[in-house]
């Protein structure tokens, strides 16, 4: 047999070979929504703590899934029901590898004092209305119109992958619906 029968004559049975195996063995099929479509990677963010700590989202991208919540300043944390919810299963979200960051505005000496009894990170977003700052790249404030003070932070909650990919929106990260729903979807292994 001539070299070069005998080398297509291979190429034919790794082929053939090859064909079968994949026959035999399909690939898995994974289920798309329509949220995994519209996933991008979330926008980075270094703020401080409330125990003025840097913390930057890219620490933790990777390593875990981030459940982020902004949350208005105006009556402070501890009126918060989701924070307050959030504080009471952080152990458990924890567990499941999911970490808890809150953000919102620089909060006044009293509010900051609650969040002193806060086992995760409340973050401050002293640039919030800017068109640099974290809770505008998030989509949670508007740009400040020459007001004075503070923007106004609207309440939302994100879960971030362990990839860093989170839903969006057009131009911004879209907030869950429910954020109380989200929570309990993840502390049942649902989410």
């Amino acid at each position: 047999m001539k070299p070069r029968l005998l080398i297509l004559l291979c190429l034919l049975l790794i082929i053939g070979g090859a064909t079968a195996w994949r026959i035999a063995n399909p690939q898995s099929r994974q289920a798309v929504s329509l949220e995994s479509l519209n996933a991008r990677p979330a926008p980075e963010f270094q703020l401080l703590d409330q125990n003025n700590r840097p913390i930057q989202l890219k620490g933790y991208v990777g390593r875990y899934r981030v459940l982020l919540y902004f949350f208005d300043p105006t009556a402070g944390p501890d009126a918060d029901p989701v924070l307050k919810r959030l504080k009471d299963v952080h152990a458990a979200l924890k567990k499941s590898q999911v970490m808890t960051f809150a953000i919102s505005t620089p909060l006044n000496p009293e509010q900051k004092r609650q969040t002193l009894s806060y086992p995760f990170p409340i973050l401050r977003d002293t640039l919030a209305g800017q068109p640099g700052s974290c809770s505008f790249a998030w989509g949670r404030a508007a740009l400040a119109k020459g007001e004075a003070g503070p923007a106004k932070i609207t309440p939302g909650a994100f879960l971030i992958d362990a990839t860093g990919m989170v839903s969006w929106n057009d131009k911004f990260p879209k907030p869950v619906e429910d954020a109380e729903g989200l929570i309990n979807a993840i502390l049942s292994g649902e989410r």
